[in-house]
């Protein structure tokens, strides 16, 4: 059973004067557990942190490398530099972590098996920078281990290709590692990382957003990728766990081989490296107001929203819009006999848009953040600004939304514009009156619905210019939004939510039913081409606050990939300069997905892609094993 360490008073002004001593607490009385093997990790869930009333932060990456670059010591305020309760607070966490760290080398010294290399990082890590390749993956790990262990959800990794490389260069050239070494040290992280695999998970198991950040772009253009960066997708591969996960940043400059590394471990199923595409995304975060030098660092929330690891407080994923509701709220609320012409109808849908974006704003006006001193020693620029995160002291704290239904609403839209404006078989009441009653009695016509092709996610230039329309109306309504610490709102065409979502909402004009499941992000099964829907995709507009996460999910046998290897990577390298935005694949056929239903027990290793994480199938839900099964039938053209 996990407990919560709570709070004595809590301070109505901002800070919470028993954060510090919820903290010593922890450090002075978690159970250190540790095992043999090449890293200390551990948690203890029975001192599980509950600081404030406000919102907790999570779905965030802390600054790895300042542990790596500085001790604990170092990392303090001096005593002349204190003007604050927030700097007593900074210091407090450091003065108590380390703590933490003088009872790890107690407990090292205790044990009957040999622990000399650990317990000298542990006594290294209070007042000195990282040596040694080791060395600097345990500091790492310390730091994560307590973002965990104060119930920080969702913690992101990072670039530890390139935080490490400079340890690794070191470490190789001076003969104390070799590249075999490493990616057997890799491994052992990997395996580290997956322990408490249970604990967490967030909503659904395996939903940990433990996510290392792969390879990049530079100011100059040029791609950049190292030994660690084929290394870490090489013990991914090897490992075949279904945690933590990888994406790997991309750009028409990433080397073939790399390209060939990445699908190779797709291929095997665990669904990793999402891949990212840095000529499309940094544009846009520079767009947005981020700094230059800040964009090309960019890494990732716990699934794909790109996020400023280690300078941002940003919440990428705060709300979600339902973008069938507006439409659902114009059948049932307008004098449907007015509206003469589809055009006349898009206009009336965007103006209930903009209703539901002022209620989502509504709400998040309402959101403050929780007093958190730890993520503000491992946010960049809260030492600077003598702030605490919930105070506005990170560079970045933006704010993000995602959204579900976008394809169900374009197949919705285009089915009205043919069957009521074109070919006039039904009136607007008529869809309000099926969708409102389930289809009832028009079974008929919910069947014909259902056959059509789908033209969301299809090369269509109509589609594409709509869907543009629909986001650009959205990122107006967004523009003059700041949250109360000043940040901007963003939103993407790619949500978590597209099944919890959709279980209370009724019926809508694609076939679908009330309850069932939305479309999965920018995805179509019809298309068995798929140049399709990567030119959909290219067609799509990201600017004006709309990156927050835009991932075509792919459905593909591994027979499909196998036998037609080489046309599959130039496909993937002719789609990165299209300019698709994220991309990511389920590589598994729809017999191994039914037989795994049918005998879990069979396949207790059975990894699939689910929103943007990988999981154990017989660990999701029995819907989620549904959808997944679906769309592979459909995608081997057998539904």
């Amino acid at each position: 059973m996990i407990s919560r360490v709570t709070p004595k008073e809590f301070k109505a002004d901002g800070v919470d004067k028993s954060y510090d001593e919820i903290f010593l607490l922890i450090c002075s009385n978690m159970d250190i557990q540790i095992e043999k093997g090449r890293f200390v990790y551990f948690l203890d869930t029975k001192y599980l942190m509950d600081t404030t009333k406000g919102m907790p932060y999570g779905n965030l990456t802390p600054a790895y490398d300042k542990i790596l670059r500085f001790g604990l010591d170092q990392m303090k305020y001096p005593e002349t530099e204190i003007s604050n309760d927030f700097c007593k607070s900074y210091n407090a966490v450091l003065d108590s972590l380390s703590l933490l760290v003088d009872r790890i080398i107690t407990k090292l010294k205790k044990l009957s098996f040999d622990t000399v290399r650990q317990r000298h990082w542990f006594e290294r890590l209070k007042d000195q920078p990282a040596e040694h390749f080791e060395e600097a993956i345990q500091r790492m790990l310390f730091v994560n281990q307590m973002f965990w262990q104060t119930d920080h959800r969702l913690t992101g990794l990072g670039a530890w290709d390139s935080y490490l490389y400079p340890y690794y260069e070191k470490d190789i050239a001076e003969g104390k590692l070799k590249k075999e070494d490493v990616k057997e040290i890799l491994k052992d992280l990997y395996i580290t990382l997956h322990e408490n695999y249970e604990y967490k998970s967030n909503i659904l198991m395996g939903d940990t957003g433990q996510i290392f950040v792969l390879g990049k772009s530079d100011l100059n253009g040029n791609y950049i990728c190292n030994d660690l960066t084929y290394l870490f997708i090489e013990a991914m591969k090897e490992v075949q766990l279904s945690d933590p996960k990888c994406l790997l940043r991309v750009s028409k400059h990433t080397p073939r081989e790399l390209i060939e590394l990445a699908l190779e471990s797709i291929a095997t199923g665990i669904g990793a490296p999402l891949l990212a595409n840095d000529d499309v995304v940094i544009p846009q975060l520079i767009e947005f107001g981020i700094d230059q030098t800040d964009a090309y660092e960019y890494t990732t929330s716990a699934c794909w929203e790109p996020l400023i690891g280690g300078k941002s407080s940003s919440l990428n994923n705060m709300f979600f819009l339902n973008y069938l509701k507006a439409l659902e709220n114009l059948l049932k609320r307008e004098r449907l006999e007015n509206i003469k012409s589809f055009e006349e109808l898009v206009d009336k849908y965007l103006v209930y848009l903009q209703r539901n974006i002022k209620e989502i704003k509504r709400i998040l006006n309402m959101r403050y953040f929780q007093y958190d001193p730890l993520l503000s020693v491992f946010v960049d620029d809260c030492f600077k600004n003598k702030k605490d995160v919930s105070w506005g002291g990170a560079r970045y704290h933006d704010v993000g939304v995602t959204s579900v239904a976008m394809g169900n609403l374009v197949n919705a839209l285009f089915n009205i514009k043919e069957l009521v404006f074109e070919d006039q078989r039904f009136t607007l009441y008529d869809v309000k009156q099926m969708t409102l009653l389930d289809f009832e009695g028009k079974e008929d016509v919910r069947k014909e619905l259902r056959s059509k092709p789908s033209l969301w996610g299809s090369d269509d230039t109509d589609v594409a210019e709509l869907v543009n329309r629909i986001t650009s109306c959205v990122s107006k309504e967004l523009e003059e939004y700041r949250s109360y610490l000043g940040g901007r709102l963003k939103i993407g065409l790619s949500g978590p939510t597209y099944l919890d979502a959709a279980k209370d909402f009724g019926a809508s004009f694609d076939g679908r039913k009330s309850g069932e499941p939305f479309v999965v992000h920018i995805s179509n099964e019809d298309n068995h081409g798929f140049t399709e829907i990567m030119n959909f995709a290219s067609q799509l507009e990201y600017g004006e606050g709309r990156f927050n996460g835009n991932v075509v999910d792919l459905m593909v046998s591994p027979d499909f990939i196998h036998q037609n290897w080489d046309k599959f990577v130039d496909f993937l390298m002719i789609c990165i300069k299209k300019g698709f935005f994220e991309m990511q694949m389920n590589v598994v056929s729809s017999k191994t997905l039914l037989e795994a239903r049918k005998h879990p027990e069979d396949f207790p290793n059975l990894i699939v892609r689910v929103w943007g994480f990988s999981a154990y199938f017989k660990d999701l839900p029995d819907d989620y094993k549904d959808v997944l099964i679906e769309r592979a039938l459909k995608n081997e053209g057998a539904a």
